[in-house]
């Protein structure tokens, strides 16, 4: 199979609760499921969501401070660092005030779905256009 070059798709704002944040896959996650790695950048400014995905997901900031709770456990790592979240465990993610992120989603062949919901810890900001 030869190497594939890929072009970013266009940045998305997406809402769970009250946190809205911007998206922009350069590997898509399809609903119907993908079998190898999804990948792309998103950003927090201020905010903060929870989930639950059924595949691995790791997260390499870019910019800014994230700050992740799972298990009970809280984690924040800065510009150059890693975050990874396991298959199958709830989590929050947060901004205090901005982060930029690359994402890489382990693979979910079958499209099972994630859960997203209100982070109640969230930080909140005014909407930005």
């Amino acid at each position: 199979m030869a190497a594939e070059k890929c072009t970013a798709g266009d940045t998305t704002r997406v809402r769970v609760g009250d946190a809205t944040f911007e998206i922009r896959p350069f590997l898509p996650a399809s609903r119907t499921g993908w079998p190898q790695l999804a990948m792309g950048e998103w950003q927090l400014r201020a905010t903060g969501f929870g989930d639950c995905h059924p595949y691995d997901e790791v997260n390499y900031v870019l910019e800014g401070e994230l700050e992740v709770e799972c298990d009970g456990e809280v984690v924040r790592a800065g510009a150059g660092e890693v975050i990874r979240v396991p298959a199958g465990s709830p989590a929050f993610y947060r901004a205090a005030s901005f982060a930029r992120m690359l994402y890489i989603y382990g693979p979910n062949p079958e499209g099972l779905p994630s859960d997203g919901f209100p982070d109640p810890k969230a930080p909140h900001a005014p909407e930005h256009s």
